[in-house]
């Protein structure tokens, strides 16, 4: 019975979530489209290009609703938006609808941060764990250093010593995930997915396989290492203070062995503010990593992000600031249900 109530408690926690989200969606929505407007740049030059034909810029202009009232506009967009039309791209993807452009986009996206996500939670663990047993000891300075180095450098300067170094020592090329060498995708399949590992081990296409692995490797390193820091700081401070509970004193009384302590007792509890850490590093991932697909010229997200902010593709800009909303409203409802599986002493009414 009391099984089937928490049950039941969880659901209506999960619809009042879900709930809440609209309108949180619906702001968003308004807040990011009427920045765009106010943004200097120009969709129409950018498009048109110089010399400038002014009865081509007038025509063109009048085409698109340029001059509309903004609160015209913004009934527009949300009358689109919620018949699933987020509009078409003006300039990053010329006429690709913004929903068919992400779907195309986001594979490559994934591909870049599911090692990270996936490793990441396991390694920044393990090392908090390890910094936390060795408390104060060269083992724990070191880490420490690691970490505060981890934390202070910016990813982009880290991208650039990385594409220096590994670009002069072994003579490679590190910017990139398509060669134009590499044909994707080969008009010869019958289908693709998207994500070009997959595509790759599917139609066995070495040499796709081989230059989409050679690509991600330096942006996987430095994603690992800038996300690393946060969750392991996080889990030593957590087992730091766990470690000096009462009930752990008591276990450690009774003769039970450190490695149990540590691993059923300490552990678990010094997860629950670090489960929040990782989630949010793993939303944040899913967002895109702008900087690092900068620096590397890898055309994710985050790459096709800062090219419709340059080029003031608002539509674009809109659509990808929503879907990564959408990600990180569902991240953190994620992060809360993640709580009772961690700890089941949480009950949400």
């Amino acid at each position: 019975m009391e099984k089937k109530k928490k049950t039941q408690n969880m659901l209506k926690y999960i619809i009042k979530r879900i709930l809440f989200m609209i309108p949180v969606l619906l702001s968003v929505l308004a807040v990011t489209f009427l920045l765009t407007q106010l943004m200097a740049s120009d969709p129409v030059l950018n498009k048109l290009g110089f010399p400038i034909d002014f009865e081509d810029l007038e025509r063109e202009r009048q085409r698109i609703g340029w001059y509309d009232p903004w609160y015209i506009k913004l009934g527009k967009y949300f009358a689109a938006f919620f018949t699933g039309d987020w509009g078409t791209s003006y300039l990053v993807a010329d006429g690709t609808p913004v929903l068919t452009f992400i779907g195309k986009v986001y594979p490559k996206t994934i591909e870049l941060v599911i090692i990270p996500i996936v490793v990441i939670p396991f390694i920044a663990v393990k090392l908090g764990v390890i910094s936390a047993k060795s408390r104060n000891k060269s083992t724990d300075n070191i880490l420490r250093f690691v970490w505060m180095l981890g934390a202070g450098l910016p990813i982009f300067y880290i991208g650039l010593m990385l594409q220096n170094f590994v670009g002069q020592s072994f003579n490679l090329e590190v910017m990139g995930p398509n060669s134009p060498n590499i044909r994707y995708p080969n008009p010869e399949w019958p289908f693709n997915t998207g994500f070009r590992l997959i595509d790759g081990i599917i139609f066995n296409d070495q040499a796709l396989l081989q230059d989409t692995i050679l690509h991600l490797i330096l942006p996987v390193i430095c994603l690992t290492f800038i996300s690393l820091s946060g969750i392991s700081r996080q889990t030593r401070a957590s087992m730091l203070e766990i470690m000096e509970k009462d009930y752990i004193r008591t276990a450690r009384a009774k003769g039970v062995p450190e490695e149990e302590i540590i691993n059923k007792h300490a552990l678990r509890n010094a997860l629950i503010p670090t489960t929040n850490i990782i989630i949010g590093n793993t939303t944040a991932l899913l967002s895109g990593a702008l900087l690092l697909e900068m620096v590397f010229n890898y055309t994710g997200m985050g790459y096709y992000m800062y090219s419709a902010i340059v080029l003031g593709d608002y539509v674009v800009i809109n659509g990808l600031l929503v879907f990564s909303v959408i990600i990180i409203l569902v991240g953190n409802l994620v992060a809360d249900l993640m709580y009772t599986i961690i700890d089941p002493r949480i009950v949400y009414k």
